[in-house]
Order: C-alpha cells, then structure tokens, then sequence
C-alpha cells in the first residue's frame, strides 16, 4: 500500500501520542478524520506539544552536535532520568530494561560485582559496613571503614544507594577503579567484578539456650532463611533469642513482613500510609510467633525494612530494642514499569507507620537500651566482631536472658 507524505505524518503522530502518554493522563479520540485532517481535543494537543521538545531536541542534537552522538535509545533513557532527578526524591530512580535487570540480581543474593557491602553515601562518600569474605573486593584490598568517594572517576557522594550499586555491579571480568577514603589517605583499588554469592541470614546457639539470628539485608531469600533459622534454633530447645539488624540497610516491604509475621505472628506489622487514608494498606501477622524473650540490635546503618521490624518489637511489646538510634528513612518507594520500551521507574509513593501510627522518617527507632561500641571497634564490619567486646550484644544477651530466667 502507497502513503504520501501526509498520511505518513498522520500515522507517527497516532504512534507517538499511544508510545508517549499515559492511558491515565489522556485518551486519544479522533473525530474525525478528513483526508489528512487528525482532530485531537486542545489537551491532547498540548500534551503531544510538550513531547516534541523532546523529539525536537533529540533532532537538534543528531544535526548539529560536533562530537560523539548518542543513539535514540540513549537520549531518551537520559530524558527519563533527567525527569526523575528533577524530583525532591532522593531515592527515585529510573532503569533501562538492562539496569532493572541488573537490579534485581543484586537483590536476589547472587550477582555480577565486588562483594561489599556499602552505607547510603553521605556528603564524604559511602561507608564501607562490610567485605565479603573471598570476593574480589576483599582481594583488592578494600576494609571495612573504608569511605568509597568515587567509582570509575564519578563521584558518589550524596548519590542514592541503588545508583551507587548500579555503578559497581559491572559485567564479569570488567574492573572498577575505586577511590576511598581510609584515615584521611586517599587509595585507589582495581576491583574486578565477579559473581557475587550471598546468604542473608547467620545464626547460631549461644550457650544451648540463646539463639542468635543476624540479618544482612531484606532481599532475596532472606524470610525462607529466617523461616529456617528459627526452626534450626527451635529445634534445638532455644529459650530467649537476639535478632542483630546492625548494619542492615533493608530491603523489601514484602520480605520484612513475612519476616515479623514468622517472629511475632498475629498483631500489627507496619501500615503503608498513601495520598490519602482511603490508600493506607495495614499489614498484620497471622501466625504464632516466636515464644520467647526477644531483643533487636540496631545502629545508626540500620534503615527502612530493618526499622520496620524494630518498630514492629517495640510498639507491640514483643521485646525491647537494644543499641543507638536507627537511620530514619520511614517512605517506601515502589517500582513501576514503562510498557513502550520495558524500563522501570522506581519513586516515593507512599511513608510507613509504625504500629503505634509513629512515622520515623528522618528521626529513626529510639532504642529501649542505648549501648554505644567502644572506638575501637567502630568501623568494623558486624560479622567480623570480638564478641566478647560487643557490649552491644551483650546488653541483648543480658536482657534476654534475665527474662527467660524469670519466666521459670
């Protein structure tokens, strides 16, 4: 079939307009159409005008720009992270359909990086909290304290955490030069990246009666290995048990509710506070619980799902909140994905509530006993701590104990 020129405008226009705009923001209704005549509603039209400044600018660039141009695919991935950078949204972020894929990775325990384990970054850097053990990072040189200031030469400070990982999960067999900051001495490190493998849950049996459960991060497989580490430790006759969240920056809404729900079964998880409180979503536990004397070992790295559950502990009188006050990031961001060319947006939708209807954001879980590590110990990663000078964990263990000894 023959078109002309006008008929051939007519029909990128109809693409553009169904590509381009949202089914909520308009709906595309041709009156009529006379010969090469499209009528659109004036809405419309302003609508389909602002996406051709970016097509304009697109053009503009392919024509005139004196140097290296980027293909289509990669203007408009720009475009879209512009919008979401202009947002007061530190944690928005959008993802090309390779970065989400990525992304996901990253989260389900097994990956393509370095093998650590970073802080949000501040306006230094980003701490590093832990090296995992026989990873390139570790090989490389990399400790735990370390401050990353720049990957590849691009800085990382003030940079949200999941762009900062995006950076350092590069493909296999890439390297990453990597600036930090150690005692004030600038290094640089050649990190190559590999397969990364990481269980999220430890555990073990204090003294045949005290169970200990470390939480790295909210992801992955993290509720089934919870699952398993509370019926390992059960089955072993534990009497009080101490749940260490230092560190760990969170996770999964979904992941840290099937976690609570499987701690402290039937109350008030966490309500997920919307626009409105028509949109309030309220998760609660519908199982037994653990029956023993709890308490929760948090820092000031212990964030998001991680507060979630703290919060959980405390506001349902279910055990007691041991060490200092806990980051303060009390929003939920939620992931959503872009049919016209299956990228991902990620933005802020919504803040959550602690049991009680307290919204810790920016102010953080108040431990019940506050318990400062000594100097000598700042810095260094959780796992890799002289239990018998973790005052931090003994103030759980003390406490847990005393209660299951009463309970007698």
């Amino acid at each position: 079939m023959d078109l002309n020129k006008k008929s051939i405008l007519r029909i990128v226009a109809i693409v553009l307009i169904t590509a381009f705009l949202s089914i909520g923001a308009t709906v595309l209704v041709m009156n009529s159409m006379r010969g090469d005549t499209v009528k659109l509603r004036a809405e419309e039209y302003k609508q389909l005008s602002d996406l051709f400044v970016i097509r304009d600018v697109m053009e503009t660039v392919e024509k005139e720009h004196y140097g290296k141009i980027p293909t289509r695919e990669e203007m408009i991935a720009n475009a879209a992270k512009g919008i979401v950078q202009g947002l007061d949204d530190v944690y928005a972020r959008y993802y090309t359909a390779k970065e989400y894929e990525d992304y996901l990775s990253s989260l389900n325990g097994e990956y393509s990086g370095v093998g650590m384990l970073v802080a949000q970054p501040d306006g230094t850097g980003a701490e590093v909290l832990d090296v995992y053990k026989d990873n390139s990072a570790e090989r490389a040189g990399i400790k735990t304290g370390d401050i990353i200031t720049s990957v590849n030469d691009v800085e990382v400070k003030n940079m949200p955490i999941a762009d900062l990982a995006s950076l350092m999960n590069g493909e296999i067999g890439s390297v990453l030069k990597i600036a930090v900051l150690r005692n004030n001495e600038k290094m640089s490190f050649d990190v190559v990246c590999e397969t990364v493998n990481i269980k999220r849950v430890d555990y073990a049996l204090f003294n045949q009666a005290t169970g200990y459960i470390r939480i790295d991060m909210f992801t992955g497989s993290c509720a089934e290995e919870f699952s398993e580490a509370i019926k390992y430790l059960k089955d072993r006759g534990m009497r009080s048990l101490v749940i260490d969240l230092r560190n760990n920056p969170g996770g999964s809404l979904e992941t840290v509710v099937d976690v609570a729900d499987t701690l402290l079964g039937d109350c008030k998880i966490v309500t997920v506070s919307g626009k409105t409180e028509k949109e309030d979503v309220v998760y609660k536990g519908s199982g037994k619980g653990v029956e023993v004397p709890v308490a929760v070992i948090v820092n000031e790295n212990s964030a998001s799902a991680s507060e979630i559950l703290a919060g959980a502990v405390k506001d349902n009188n279910k055990g007691v909140v041991v060490g200092m006050t806990t980051y303060g990031k009390g929003i939920v961001q939620t992931t959503f994905k872009i049919n016209a060319d299956s990228s991902w947006l990620k933005i802020t939708t919504s803040a959550y509530l602690t049991p009680n209807g307290t919204n810790i954001h920016g102010v953080g879980i108040v431990p019940d006993i506050e318990v400062e590590l000594p100097d000598s110990m700042q810095g260094i990663a959780i796992s890799k701590l002289d239990q018998e000078d973790d005052a931090q964990l003994w103030a759980a263990l003390d406490y847990v104990r005393e209660q299951a000894d009463d309970g007698e």
